[in-house]
């Protein structure tokens, strides 16, 4: 692929240096070695040199000196095979340079005498020395010539990572940073680290890390009052205060910029006194005094317009234009809206000042009653929210992004339904678009294109293969200590040294994804992330949180292509049972009961497997659990009139559970991944009321990765199988085994070691290729890359590990928490299923919640009741029925005779994909 990425991804190496330049600064090298050499000889001999000759010499030594620094690296001199240039830094370019000043001090001496020479001399050594302090203020400490060369590459970083921040990359930032900042260095430098921590500070502010921002700005502000160095102290001051403008701390913010401006005085920054300004202006809209505000503000358009600081003066026409729209100034407002976007194009400003001139401008609209400008505005906004969402790589806070943003979109969706209701067709191209832009990913193209393993010789690529190697020790091999111990193996309860090398991986991934894509074909506004599969009804599915009330927004789409946008808004019931299931399984809140719930599921203490195939402690004392356990349906009810458009639950409510169902894609945002739907109660009575009788179901993190052409079920489910049986309940896994064995007969292959699993997925291409494997297995609910499952005691298979792996097109991972996706809002939807969709699965089945496992002492019916489902699934998927039918079918015909059976025996396994069916795949009966 043609390399088309910016600069700011061409990360320069610290360490390595062509033959090319070694060749051209060995040929330097000897052509200095004759000058110092014509240098010498000529202050030696008998006759005096002309002025010409020595100015002459000493020039060509200058250039040459200078030539030679532009290619010589200074971390070459730690390089064991640079002998030559580690001599040439030592020693032989200071020989050089004080031979060249004493030919100049002698020719100055010929030439003008004796106090000539001395005042020069003393001037030069004062300027010398000049320099040397302001090197020192800057730096806090103490520079070498060697120290000056290296400190200018590594603040070429700094200042670059700032470039890439200002326009949203900042994965790329952060790599380009830490090559600085990691240098051992650099470390001697205390006032260039607190730079860069207090760069680091400003991006944790962008993106909601309040407490680190605060804890680096005031560790600045301390250090450089101590240090006397007012520019950057009122630099310091300036982000404390932005700060406290972010929090809504307003005296606090307005004194901290007030004491910036005191203390730094004439030598504050003049960027920093043009923000200053601007945020007073801000602080004086929040606190309702437009009049100070105008004043500030137009203090601040003058300055920056003086000193050209067009981002800021961008900002502050657009604050302006609120302003006077507010105060009904429509063309005044218009015109400060024009000044704000001629400045940010002047200044090629990021996506973000964009992102707040957009918003601006859809406030102006909406202030004036233009309804249908607003939603342009809104929608050029929303399209920019998620380009800054890449550039922030997988999960560098994008929550909150997401959080700042949600507010405006959610009141944007609103002003769409509105004009929706009234019959404006284009409000629902509007609705149709966001929805898309909210469940937008590039996880497709990076995980199938392989760019996590490939061979590419860029400078990622070392980093990549370390990352992963120590990854797979990490996970092959724990000590022997914690194996006797028996502790669990959750990866999150390792240290936090482990989960940063999965948290690296995945910003390393990022970068080198949008280096590749960069330039491509980008998608034209408007187009559909995926393609919805024919015959299918898509319903996506969000929630806002709008000050503490719940909204849930969506779209359905019918199978001939109608699409019904819905709106609801949550009961202070239907709020608390969904908040429920937003907890992390395991995760109990303090004080927080339901009275209703739980007694229903006291009574059935006992009847329930108290075992399940998951590391989650606490799973049966948290409210999760007691939701999903409980057999008062009415909960269910009242979640499926929140979560489903009204037409939608009319249409399933009138199909017949024993005939041709409808197929319903689900598309849910991370928050409500977690939700049962196959619970959903679509009836109020008897035994066929959930959703999973109504309607066969699959899901999808992002339709994004809907296939553009699904493969046939029954070739999926024909010719070789493998299955892995590990670590759960033995009469479970002999269930299993007999079903396998049964269905596949010797075509099923059991896998009894993870040596011998990893082999098969490492070799799939090289070997005639499974169509079909099933692991029984724990797994844990470790987000992202540390997502993993237990393949024995000692040895885990983690989502960042299985990015170097190949998956037979149907993939069976019958482990509790195997379907849980990471749930930090706004990153894309990354896991075990999603890396395994992604590395040649086309269906996965998995685990949404502990999947329960062994025996009910009480109710003997109830006992293993995944490995029984499972045990009617493979006879299904054996015979060439589709993996989603086959599972709905599956779990009614274990129902069948279970009928109050509540969800949490049941329910917890969902099927992510989309595969090719036929209308009589749809027969409903078990």
């Amino acid at each position: 692929m043609v390399d088309s990425a910016p600069q700011a991804y061409k990360l320069e190496q610290q360490g390595e240096v062509s033959a090319g330049r070694q060749g051209l600064l060995a040929a330097l090298i000897v052509a200095q070695i004759a000058i110092l050499t014509l240098l010498v000889s000529v202050i030696l001999s008998q006759k005096s040199p002309s002025v010409l000759q020595l100015l002459t010499l000493f020039i060509v030594a200058q250039l040459s000196r200078s030539l030679n620094d532009k290619v010589y690296l200074p971390s070459l001199a730690t390089r064991g095979d640079a002998a030559v240039l580690r001599i040439y830094g030592s020693a032989f370019r200071p020989l050089l340079t004080c031979t060249s000043w004493a030919a100049l001090a002698y020719c100055t001496w010929l030439q003008f005498g004796t106090q000539v020479t001395v005042i020069g001399g003393l001037v030069l050594v004062g300027l010398g020395l000049k320099t040397r302090m302001n090197l020192w203020r800057a730096t806090g400490g103490l520079l070498r010539w060697r120290d000056i060369q290296l400190m200018d590459s590594l603040l070429k970083f700094v200042a670059q990572a700032d470039v890439e921040a200002r326009r949203g990359e900042l994965a790329a930032a952060r790599e380009l940073q830490d090559r600085a900042a990691n240098h051992p260095a650099i470390r001697k430098f205390p006032k260039v680290l607190h730079s860069i921590a207090m760069q680091r500070a400003a991006w944790a502010l962008v993106q909601g890390d309040h407490a680190l921002a605060e804890r680096q700005f005031k560790a600045a502000v301390e250090y450089l009052s101590e240090h006397k160095d007012p520019s950057a102290l009122g630099e310091a001051l300036t982000g404390l205060g932005n700060l406290y403008l972010a929090q809504e701390r307003y005296d606090e913010a307005r004194a901290s910029m007030t004491q910036a401006i005191s203390v730094a005085g004439g030598k504050m920054y003049r960027l920093n006194r043009v923000r200053i300004e601007y945020n007073l202006a801000v602080i004086c809209v929040q606190t309702d005094d437009n009049a100070a505000a105008v004043s500030h503000a137009l203090e601040a358009r003058a300055l920056s317009r003086k000193w050209r600081a067009f981002t800021v003066l961008g900002n502050v026409c657009d604050l302006l234009a609120g302003v006077a729209a507010d105060e009904g100034g429509s063309d005044e407002a218009d015109t400060y809206l024009l000044e704000a976007a001629e400045a940010y194009r002047m200044d090629n400003a990021g996506p973000n000042s964009w992102i707040r001139h957009h918003l601006m401008r859809a406030t102006v609209f909406t202030l004036r009653g233009d309804e249908v400008r607003a939603l342009e505005a809104y929608l050029v906004m929303m399209r920019l929210v998620s380009e800054v969402r890449a550039g922030w790589g997988w999960r560098d806070a994008q929550a909150h992004l997401v959080s700042a943003m949600g507010e405006q979109e959610l009141i944007a969706l609103r002003l769409a339904h509105d004009r929706y209701e009234r019959g404006d067709d284009a409000a629902l191209d509007f609705l149709a678009e966001v929805m898309d832009l909210s469940s937008r990913t590039a996880l497709r193209q990076i995980l199938r294109g392989g760019i996590a393993v490939n061979g590419q010789a860029d400078d990622i690529q070392p980093e990549l293969a370390r990352l992963l190697g120590e990854i797979a020790s990490y996970e092959d091999a724990f000590s022997d200590e914690e194996s006797a111990t028996g502790s669990p193996g959750d990866l999150e309860r390792k240290g936090l040294v482990s989960l940063a090398a999965y948290e690296r991986l995945e910003s390393l991934v990022s970068i080198r994804f949008r280096r590749m894509f960069q330039g491509t074909a980008q998608t034209v506004p408007g187009t559909p992330a995926g393609r919805v599969p024919p015959g299918s009804h898509l319903l996506q599915a969000r929630l806002f949180d709008d000050d503490g009330a719940l909204v849930i927004t969506g779209i359905w789409t019918s199978p001939d292509g109608v699409r019904v946008p819905y709106l609801h808004t949550a009961t202070d019931r239907q709020a608390s049972i969904i908040r429920d299931f937003m907890r992390a399984p395991g995760r109990q809140a303090a004080n927080d009961s339901d009275g209703h719930a739980d007694r229903a599921t006291d009574e059935a203490a006992g009847s329930l497997p108290t075992a399940f195939r998951a590391q989650a402690d606490g799973w049966e004392d948290s409210r999760h659990y007691r939701r999903l356990a409980t057999r008062k349906w009415n909960q269910w009810s009242e979640l499926a009139a929140l979560l489903l458009p009204a037409g939608l639950l009319s249409i399933l409510s009138r199909s017949d559970p024993y005939g041709e169902v409808p197929h319903l894609l689900i598309v849910p945002d991370p928050v409500l991944w977690r939700v049962p739907w196959a619970a959903l109660a679509v009836e109020n009575e008897g035994t066929d009321r959930f959703l999973a009788d109504h309607a066969t179901l699959s899901y999808l993190p992002s339709l994004a990765l809907a296939d553009e052409a699904a493969s046939d079920a029954e070739a999926m489910s024909h010719g070789p199988a493998a299955a892995y049986l590990a670590n759960v309940n033995p009469d479970g896994m002999n269930i299993e085994r007999e079903a396998l064995t049964s269905a596949y007969g010797d075509a099923v292959e059991f896998l009894t070691t993870p040596e011998t699993l990893l082999s098969v997925l490492r070799d799939g291409d090289a070997r005639s290729p499974l169509r079909l494997l099933a692991m029984t297995l724990h797994g844990n609910g470790s987000p992202g890359l540390a997502h993993a499952l237990a393949l024995d005691d000692g040895i885990e298979l983690s989502a960042a590990r299985m990015l170097g792996l190949r998956f037979p097109p149907l993939l069976l991972i019958n482990a509790c928490l195997s379907a849980e996706l990471d749930q930090r809002q706004g990153t894309d939807p990354l896991g075990i299923p999603t890396v395994a969709l992604c590395r040649g699965a086309e269906t996965v089945l998995g685990g949404l919640f502990p999947l329960p496992d062994g025996v009910a002492k009480e109710k003997p019916e109830y006992s293993h009741p995944t490995a029984a489902i499972l045990g009617h699934l493979y006879g299904l998927l054996s015979s060439g029925v589709p993996p989603s039918v086959a599972l709905r079918r599956a779990q009614r015909q274990w129902r069948e005779s279970r009928p109050e059976a509540p969800p949490v025996l049941w329910a917890g396994l969902v099927v992510l994909g989309v595969n090719r069916r036929s209308p009589s795949d749809m027969l409903g009966g078990s």
